[in-house]
């Protein structure tokens, strides 16, 4: 394995890779040795995990001599604009038969109107953190303790002992911030502040980047967080909480659907809350649904019955059913579930 040289910071003051990702990342590495282009695939409804894995790549190969377009499924959501890259996604096309990266995706389907890019493709690295994964490329790297997948693109950067440049940091940092909802969900391990630390060190800016993930809507996503808290719904002692928001009510508020992704959170913040549950109304029959939950609850799980997935305590899903019957739907497996809590 062909190593490059050094980091900003000395490589002594850089927690080691993760064993795991040590151990895959020279087969990764020829990969990318062996293509002077390399193409960086987010999935769908693209969050600040999957872009700023996406984007951290791109710009840590780029000065070595490699191109790497950054595809993302339209419409890319506009709130991580202030993603160091952000303007580069989608704006070139790469050429036939280069490997491709795929992020924080469980299967191909997930990369949405680029699912034929990865089918397509030789040679598929799949890069990701969720328990739902099925393994489907050449190489997977899926490693479901991490917080977030921009996590394993650091400990390949550093394994690979290249450069992480300031844009770069920026970006894995995002990653997380984002998943780790600020620091504050049950992900956030001593590695993830570890290498949060170091990506600082490495230039990344967190005072710019809680500002872009937390200080920066617009008006209308407030709006629109004001219809959903409006006609929120609580069950079970209010153990159970749940909302939703239509396309008309989305109009009204002149927010878009991807800006009520952040909502869910909102939800999530009651004492003795077990499970929070949003419906977005995304078309005449198309219905996402968030899922949070607490101690008791399986997000993951729960989602993957309606096809979904995710995390633990954080998941989701699409159905092709109009909001009412998605959450007629959804609801009745988890009141079966609350119930047998009682």
């Amino acid at each position: 394995m062909k190593f490059r040289k050094g980091n900003q910071t000395p490589a002594a003051e850089l927690a080691p890779p993760r064993p795991e990702v040590a151990e895959l990342a020279p087969r990764i590495w020829q990969v990318i040795d062996d293509a002077p282009v390399v193409t960086a695939v987010t999935h769908k409804d693209a969050d600040g995990d999957t872009l700023g894995s996406a984007l951290a790549l791109a710009l840590a190969l780029e000065p070595i001599g490699k191109s790497v377009p950054v595809l993302s499924s339209p419409p890319v959501p506009g709130a991580w604009w202030f993603l160091p890259g952000f303007e580069r996604v989608n704006r070139q096309a790469p050429p036939r038969g280069t490997p491709v990266f795929i992020f924080d995706a469980s299967d191909a389907s997930r990369a949405g109107a680029f699912e034929p890019v990865v089918t397509q493709a030789r040679v598929v690295v799949n890069v990701d953190h969720h328990v739902s994964n099925t393994r489907f490329a050449t190489l997977n790297l899926v490693l479901t303790d991490a917080a977030s997948t921009g996590e394993l693109v650091y400990d390949l950067l550093k394994a690979w002992k290249i450069d992480i440049p300031p844009g770069a940091a920026s970006n894995l940092y995002a990653t997380i911030l984002s998943d780790t909802g600020g620091f504050r969900h049950e992900n956030t391990s001593a590695h993830a502040l570890r290498a949060a630390a170091e990506l600082v060190q490495l230039g990344a800016d967190p005072v710019m980047l809680a500002r872009g993930l937390f200080k920066s809507r617009p008006a209308s996503s407030l709006r629109m967080q004001g219809r959903i808290l409006q006609g929120l719904h609580y069950e079970f002692g209010d153990r159970l909480v749940w909302g939703s928001i239509s396309q008309s009510e989305l109009r009204d508020s002149g927010a878009t659907t991807d800006q009520a992704d952040s909502a869910i959170d909102q939800l999530n913040t009651l004492r003795d809350q077990e499970l929070a549950i949003l419906f977005k109304e995304a078309g005449p029959r198309v219905t996402k649904v968030s899922i949070r939950s607490r101690d008791r609850i399986d997000a993951a799980e729960l989602a993957a019955r309606f096809g979904g997935g995710g995390h633990k305590r954080a998941a989701g899903m699409e159905l092709a059913l109009p909001l009412k019957e998605a959450e007629a739907r959804v609801l009745a497996e988890v009141r079966g579930r609350m119930n047998d809590l009682e």
